[in-house]
């Protein structure tokens, strides 16, 4: 149901151009344990993708073993087995040093990874434990699951898919947004925006309640409970109206979250006390803690475990070789899980009272939670939820693990050119303040120099993005820096305060400065109007320098023309003006006011949202003033004269100040980082596209051993051979077997593609010899129907009368004669087939049968066009031109006189027009198959029919 109302909804239309065919977006939900890709194109609105084994999701995962590649549930999977060669949740480690609190966590819970610090770019890697010479970034490995990501959808769009959305959480940093741009440049993607997977999910559940959304805002909370860390997004639905046009709008205004509480967090916590109950019990001597495969397995048997317990009171876990070949079989409680997760209880609330306050909200102000992820299905989740929010239920209206797929599909599609939604407008909001910090030099009474240091804010908490600003530096005059950093974080708990290492963003240096003061220096009527620096907050809610400028204002002198206009007659207008002036109505300029800077010479900030220029110049024109209907032009002589006058008016003068950029946060890789990396990629690619090839070559050859192995003892086509043949056949075939079961090595695709053509060329007479004679069998039953129906329309074609027959002689006997050789044809061609054996070539082909069929039936399809193009004859109305009847005359005093007529009289025996009813002006069918009796009664109705026709061309078919 939703998809077909999604239909509605995403009118999705291709913009065909003569250069592309088929275009098409996709989404990537990506997740910490789980990705969920969805698509949209032409005739497919917003539909998640199947992977490999038709899943609708996909777990996060790549393993890299013995120069093989793997992805999603066969990666995992080997990951039991060898857990230093599969990573797994890496999207906290984007960005991240190696001492950063998520980093160390990571290493606590899976100690078998070797990390290092990357000496380009400082963040963390991981050093490959089969070649301890390759080191992996998170990265790099989560580029190959982006690329991943769109093999899928390409293979399940069926073309070519570079652009797309991909999910974030929302308190990602500046840092991990740009890492998470970088990974899918590696990958290759386009990536149209970054987008808060709540807010997707946010944007999915409007997109199909659009109706519902009126002018009164919908406050509505959504609680997202995933692998890795828990958020809380509070939601304001509202129609609002821009540009004139009412669309709805989702709007976020309040933000909790918990960086390390999640489903994963809970399966350690089950996992641990699986490893105590086998403890408890066990038979061998080693510590099973330091064993990374049997961990492996355990942290699988959690997993499954946690499942089972959200729908079950209590479950067997089991596990068969632990460890030394030792079973474990154990008994598990729900009530043992949760009392093992007792200290992380206290924590789920936490997001969502964070969330309402941010807002500035109370929970009494919303309207519904709705619930997002996998940890929510966790009973004692939803119940603390319950309990904390007051509300009688909770909403799961929502697919919760699709929900944020399916929204950003569809923001996908919105900000494609390629295809035309119905308009949702989305704000985000900024997780963290961000400010500009700067140093101001002051020179003191007594000439000694005092530094101030300054902060202003550029983005607050829960600011909408995407959105422009503009800070300006008042009384700079030389070149100066500033830093871009975050603001007070004071508002997070003490955990989530700590994952910041450095709250400095970038540093600014400005040049040029002085060098544009000095332009206006001697210029006394221009005057400094400060170093205004641009900054916007793009859709994917990274923070961008995008110019700096020197502005001074002045006044320039214009001369204008002015038309004066003298009244002499109308005194009634000088009293009128005379009373205005003394009770006040004086000129305009009187009530002007002229901007002026802070008294303090402090800096301000602007803020512009997008399109604010172009709605500036729609309201500029609105403020001119309309003449006033109501006035009426009184009667007086006017002296009308022309007067130069000299005006001053305001004149703004930019210069651009040039300025260099450090980042602090996520330090660019360098082109040489970045070409190693994308060759590091494309090496593993191609041995992917390599190895793939290969077994599709090596499948193809085995298959077709296996099936003609087969057919040797089929009697169809073991007939079809001589003794000879048989031989050299078999011997082919056993030879080709041998050869793939003493194989050493791996060859390339092209070896086996070989050793196929070679088979194929032994076996293709026989083979051939078969599937001749196959073919054949439904080829003479459609001739045989072809047959009957040219003899069923040859017999009504002659009965045709002389009067009504609209073919000529020429063409009939020419049907008779094709008809009767290609019957004559079939017949002695049949019995020279019957002399041959099974393994003689067959001489009855069915090339030869089409060709006889085509050349049949283009004859009878000549006949039968000419019958609906056929004229009726105008045998009737050559008599009515040739004798005059005497009903059509009047004798009056010896003088005849013919009576009028009407117009359709008139055409009527000039034989251009028959008027005739409606079942006499259609068309008459082509003859059909029928029976001789229905032949003969279709001739008798054309007999009687009062429309005759009649044969229009002269030529005849073989003139033509």
């Amino acid at each position: 149901m939703q998809l077909f109302v999604g239909f509605l909804l995403l009118n999705t239309f291709l913009l065909y151009n003569s250069l592309c065919g088929g275009v098409a977006v996709m989404s990537i939900d990506l997740g910490s344990e789980w990705m969920k890709i969805a698509i949209v194109k032409p005739g497919v609105p917003m539909e998640i993708v199947l992977n490999k084994e038709s899943k609708r999701k996909t777990e996060v995962g790549v393993s890299l073993r013995n120069d093989e590649r793997e992805f999603g549930s066969a990666a995992v999977g080997k990951g039991v087995r060898f857990p230093k060669l599969v990573y797994l949740y890496l999207q906290d480690l984007l960005g991240k040093k190696l001492n950063h609190p998520l980093v160390k966590l990571f290493q606590k819970r899976f100690p078998y990874y070797d990390l290092k610090e990357d000496p380009e770019t400082g963040t963390v890697t991981f050093v490959h434990d089969a070649d301890k010479s390759i080191n992996y970034t998170p990265e790099e490995l989560v580029a190959m699951i982006l690329n991943h990501s769109r093999s899928l959808a390409e293979e399940y769009a069926q073309q070519p898919i570079d652009t797309c959305v991909i999910t974030i959480p929302a308190y990602f940093t500046q840092a991990e947004r740009k890492a998470v741009l970088y990974a899918a440049k590696l990958a290759g993607l386009k990536v149209s925006q970054l987008m808060d997977d709540n807010t997707a999910a946010a944007l999915n559940y409007g997109v199909f309640r659009r109706n519902d959304i009126n002018a009164s805002t919908t406050y509505i909370m959504f609680y997202d409970m995933g692998a890795f860390s828990t958020k809380a997004s509070i939601i304001a639905y509202q129609v609002v109206k821009v540009n004139g046009i009412q669309d709805p709008q989702l709007s976020v205004k309040g933000m909790g979250f918990d960086r390390t509480l999640g489903g994963l967090e809970m399966e350690l916590r089950l996992r641990d006390l699986l490893v105590k109950l086998f403890n408890e019990n066990k038979k061998t001597s080693k510590d099973v803690t330091e064993n990374p495969r049997a961990m492996a397995k355990l942290l699988k048997e959690a997993r499954r475990l946690k499942k089972v317990l959200s729908a079950n009171v209590d479950h067997f876990a089991q596990i068969e070789g632990l460890i030394d070949e030792e079973d474990f079989r154990v008994k598990v409680t729900r009530e043992q899980f949760e009392e093992t997760c007792s200290d992380l209880w206290d924590r789920v609330a936490q997001p969502m009272r964070d969330a309402l306050k941010s807002a500035d909200l109370t929970m009494d102000s919303i309207s519904q939670i709705l619930l997002v992820g996998g940890g929510t299905r966790v009973p004692k989740v939803q119940e603390i939820l319950l309990k904390e929010s007051g509300k009688t239920d909770l909403g799961k209206s929502i697919n919760a693990d699709e929900a944020a797929a399916l929204g950003a599909s569809y923001q996908a599609a919105a900000v494609s050119n390629a295809f035309k939604v119905k308009t949702f407008h989305v704000k985000s909001g900024a997780v963290y303040p961000i400010e500009v910090d700067f140093d101001r030099y002051t020179t003191e009474e007594d000439g000694s120099t005092s530094v101030k240091h300054v902060k202003r804010t550029l983005f607050q908490r829960n600011n909408p993005y995407p959105q422009r600003k503009v800070i300006t530096f008042n009384r700079f005059y030389n070149n100066f820096n500033f830093s871009v950093n975050y603001g007070a974080l004071k508002y997070l708990h003490e955990e989530d305060q700590s994952m910041f290492e450095d709250l400095n963003i970038s540093h600014v240096e400005l040049s040029g400065v002085a060098e544009a003061h000095e332009k206006y220096a001697n210029n006394k009527d221009t005057e400094a109007k400060g170093i205004k620096a641009h900054f916007r907050m793009d859709e994917s809610g990274i923070l961008n320098l995008e110019s700096v400028e020197s502005v001074h204002e002045g006044n320039k002198t214009v001369e204008e023309n002015v038309t004066e206009e003298a009244d002499e007659d109308s005194t009634l207008q000088k009293i009128k003006d005379g009373i205005s002036n003394f009770f006040g109505g004086g000129s305009d300029s009187a009530n002007d006011t002229k901007p002026e800077d802070n008294a303090d010479g402090s800096e301000k900030t602007e803020t512009k949202s997008e399109g604010e220029e172009k709605k500036a110049d729609k309201n500029s024109d609105d403020k001119k003033e309309a003449p006033k209907l109501d006035e009426t032009p009184e009667s007086s002589t006017k002296n009308v004269t022309k007067k130069l006058v000299k005006k001053s008016v305001k004149v703004k003068h930019s210069e651009p100040i040039g300025f260099f950029v450090t980042r602090f946060d996520h330090a660019v890789p360098a082109s040489d980082h970045e070409k190693e990396s994308l060759d590091k990629l494309k090496a593993l690619a191609d041995r992917d596209a390599f190895k793939l090839a290969r077994e599709v070559a090596l499948n193809k050859l085995e298959s077709w051993i296996y099936d003609k192995r087969d057919r040797l003892f089929q009697t169809e086509y073991e007939e079809a051979m001589t003794e000879e043949e048989s031989k050299v056949i078999t011997a082919a075939i056993n030879e080709a077997s041998d050869w793939l079961d003493e194989l050493e090595g791996e060859p390339a695709a092209e070896i086996y593609d070989e050793k196929r053509d070679a088979l194929k060329k032994i076996a293709r007479p026989w083979l051939a010899r078969v599937k001749q004679r196959q073919d054949v069998v439904p080829l003479l039953q459609d001739m045989e129907g072809l047959f009957n129906y040219s003899l069923h329309f040859l017999s009504a074609v002659k009965m045709l009368p002389e009067d009504t027959q609209i073919y000529t002689p020429v063409e009939i006997e020419t049907l008779t004669d094709l008809l009767n050789s290609t019957i004559s044809w079939k017949n002695e061609t049949m019995k020279e087939e019957e002399k041959l054996k099974p393994y003689d070539d067959p001489v009855l082909k069915p090339e030869d049968l089409r060709s006889k069929m085509i050349d049949l039936n283009r004859e009878i399809q000549y006949l039968i066009n000419k019958a609906k193009t056929a004229k009726p004859k105008t045998s009737e109305g050559k008599k009515k031109n040739e004798t005059t009847t005497e009903a059509d005359t009047t004798t009056v005093n010896g003088t005849t006189i013919e009576e009028p007529t009407t117009a359709d009289e008139e055409k009527a025996a000039d034989g251009t027009e028959s008027p005739a009813s409606e079942e006499e002006s259609q068309e008459e069918s082509p003859p059909t198959a029928d029976t001789p009796d229905e032949t003969q009664s279709r001739a008798e109705d054309s007999q009687q029919s009062t429309t005759e026709e009649t044969i229009t061309n002269e030529n005849d078919k073989q003139e033509l």
